[in-house]
């Protein structure tokens, strides 16, 4: 009788001091699906994180519904990428409330210019040819205040973002500032092992034949850190037609580099590189993600660096 009934009061008490599980008190949205991806990298379960933006989203196109804007509530941190990528950014803080607070993820990361990522491009590709008139009208939509806005094709700049994170979770929630600070060490030095693979992986181009041609201008951050040179079709801006100078430019170019490929670009039309491949006769890569809007087990930073550098190497590696 006792040992029945101290097992009863055993699980009387394990009962009365089990607690469930404590929810993440920091909410957080994001703008970006690899913001989000970040969030939950550095916040791990002690945030709660909304993603407004939805993986595979285009993010030159992309401007927040009033659906969007609902998803708002209740976060504290309001994640965007910064360096004028979104053009929205006024009105959607005069959406938030008094408590709440946006944060450009991109805003502390060195930037390149875009003379900076035009200083990449190769020289016969240079969008020099056109009417300077016009290359402004149709250029300022994205011309994204000068700055190319595309960070985060940086292993370097996405350690610098796990430690903008760290800093304001720990900001808006002290009590976890220990692990938000470890998640980001981790995650950095992660991210230090891919760096090093990749640098493995592209020492197997030759130094000349290091040159990529795509759509547009969105590779200039991982051009630099890995040493390669650029042939944007398309210069910044995607959605601007490439007039026939600019083609016979890239296209010059490629003969005279002997380039092996052209790129597509996920989410971007490829009618001008097919009009190089048919006309040169270089053939198609993989298609990159260059937006960070991949799918699927591609929709993290990881995952889409490690898609871009294998088929970049797969595609200019020397059989």
């Amino acid at each position: 009788m006792k040992t029945a009934f101290f097992l009863r009061a055993s699980g009387w008490l394990a009962a009365l001091l089990w607690t469930a599980p404590v929810q993440a008190e920091l909410k957080v949205a994001t703008l970006h699906p690899l913001l989000t991806d970040l969030a939950h990298q550095v916040g791990g379960a002690s945030v709660n994180v909304q993603a407004v933006v939805a993986a595979g989203t285009d993010m030159h196109h992309f401007s927040p519904s009033a659906a969007d804007v609902k998803k708002l509530a209740g976060s504290t941190l309001v994640l965007v990428s910064g360096k004028n990528l979104e053009n929205y950014l006024g009105k959607l803080q005069d959406n938030l409330t008094a408590d709440q607070e946006m944060l450009e993820v991109g805003a502390g990361i060195p930037s390149l210019t875009r003379a900076d990522a035009e200083e990449l491009v190769d020289g016969q590709a240079r969008r020099g040819g056109k009417d300077k008139e016009k290359d402004k009208d149709d250029d300022h939509d994205h011309d994204h205040g000068g700055v190319d806005p595309h960070w985060w094709n940086s292993v370097e700049n996405m350690q610098r973002a796990s430690k903008v994170l760290a800093a304001a979770f720990s900001k808006k929630d002290p009590a976890n500032a220990g692990k938000y600070e470890a998640n980001a060490v981790v995650y950095s030095k992660k991210l230090g092992e891919l760096k090093k693979w990749a640098r493995r992986e592209i020492s197997r181009i030759p130094a000349d034949r290091r040159k990529l041609a795509t759509s547009h201008l969105a590779l200039s951050y991982f051009a630099r850190e890995f040493g390669f040179r650029l042939i944007p079709v398309q210069g910044m801006n995607p959605e601007v037609p490439a007039t026939s100078k600019d083609l016979a430019a890239a296209a010059d170019t490629i003969r005279k580099n002997k380039i092996t490929a052209v790129f597509p670009e996920q989410g971007v039309n490829p009618k001008h590189l097919t009009e190089l491949s048919r006309e040169t006769g270089v053939k198609f890569g993989g298609e990159l993600i260059a937006d960070g809007n991949g799918t699927g087990g591609l929709a993290t930073f990881t995952g889409a660096f490690e898609h871009n550098v294998t088929e970049i190497v797969k595609a200019l590696a020397v059989p």
